[in-house]
């Protein structure tokens, strides 16, 4: 199954008038919280050979793994996966000097996808839109649009 999208209204100011564009955002079917590492674990079990118990105890002890090389400084990067990296941040200050140790602060932990992991979703996902009728006044939609959305739904 591919992602099923819905299409939102965004405001921006471009040269002192305000432009409203629409664009794609991501519906959320799943649970919450997505798949869970017991899922990881069956699947990479079913790939891998390996009993489900041991790869569900590394990817339990994984995130330990990587706060601890994160704590020394570091980032993690996962070859094939991406690259787990912190981002630091502190309050201004007005000389160069006052920034000192104890104002500094981890601003976030952040994700950067492998290119090959990245590209290969890329080009095998699927975008399904969201009805529009279902969530935009009719009179906002193209006649040719109802049509063939209540054309589809005959067929479900």
């Amino acid at each position: 199954m591919g992602l099923i999208y819905l299409v939102r209204r965004k405001k921006f100011r471009v040269a002192n008038v305000i432009k409203e564009l629409y664009y794609a955002v991501q519906r959320k079917l799943q649970v919450r919280g997505g798949s869970t590492e017991r899922d990881i674990a069956r699947k990479l079990a079913a790939r891998s050979g390996r009993s489900e118990g041991d790869i569900l105890g590394v990817l339990t002890d994984l995130p330990g793994a990587i706060k601890e090389i994160m704590l020394e400084g570091g980032s993690v990067t996962i070859k094939g996966f991406g690259t787990f990296q912190t981002a630091l941040t502190s309050e201004g200050c007005e000389y160069p000097d006052d920034v000192t140790p104890g104002k500094v602060r981890l601003s976030k932990i952040y994700f950067v996808p492998d290119r090959t992991f990245f590209h290969d979703l890329e080009l095998k996902m699927s975008y399904f839109r969201y009805p529009l009728s279902k969530y935009f006044p009719k009179e906002l939609l193209r006649p040719d649009t109802l049509k063939e959305e209540e054309n589809n739904n005959q067929l479900k």
